[in-house]
């Protein structure tokens, strides 16, 4: 057997899973949720992350909340929007193991340093690790231009990482910088490890570059 061949036929398959996982899981979030679990939503988010004058949320900014509300928002039951899917729905048993997976997965800064067809080389800016994320979709991929950085949900399956919904841009390496140090302070005083303080802060360093 080719392994290699193997492989690449398993990542596509993954890639398949997750993609028809993700647009489910949204169409959820969008259609099934309660009015009430929505306004409560908007309400911590502008809280949390808002300038009063940001009350009109643009539409990078209403893209932003929609990714917010399915992975990282906490119901009034405690959990997010995706755990309920994965709770609620009939899932083949791979599937919910895909599952399992982006449940953790939190806004990233990456620096983009080459794209190749669907294939985009990173780096992570925390570990300095070099990474190979996909991306099938080209209004994501005429974002992204090498050399910048941009935050993204990415999650690991067969061979590649794959970016999971729109990516955002990073205004400027200060922003970085200013991650970096706060993450340190809480990770000081708290012991919060680095993906969890993403899943909780990172949108308070992605909307500087959406305005």
């Amino acid at each position: 057997m080719d392994l290699g061949q193997y492989r690449r036929k398993k990542q596509k398959i993954a890639e398949e899973h997750i993609g028809d996982l993700y647009r489910k899981a949204h169409e959820y979030a969008l259609k099934e949720t309660n009015i009430r679990e929505k306004v409560r939503a908007k309400m911590i988010f502008s809280k949390r992350f808002l300038q009063p004058v940001e009350a009109r949320l643009s539409q990078r900014m209403e893209a932003l909340f929609q990714e917010w509300f399915l992975f990282d928002y906490k119901t009034i039951k405690g959990q997010t929007l995706f755990f309920q899917y994965l709770q609620t729905h009939p899932l083949h048993e791979s599937t919910k193991l895909l599952g399992a997976v982006v449940l953790t997965a939190a806004w990233e800064p990456v620096i983009v340093r080459e794209m190749e067809g669907e294939t985009v080389r990173c780096q992570t800016i925390m570990q300095s690790e070099e990474i190979f994320v996909k991306v099938n979709l080209d209004c994501i991929k005429k974002e992204m231009i090498e050399g910048e950085a941009y935050f993204v949900r990415k999650v690991p399956l067969v061979i590649h990482q794959w970016i999971l919904g729109p990516v955002f841009p990073v205004k400027s390496m200060d922003t970085v910088a200013n991650l970096k140090t706060q993450y340190g302070q809480m990770n000081q005083k708290t012991g919060v490890l680095w993906r969890t303080f993403l899943k909780e802060e990172a949108p308070n360093f992605i909307l500087p570059g959406l305005s």
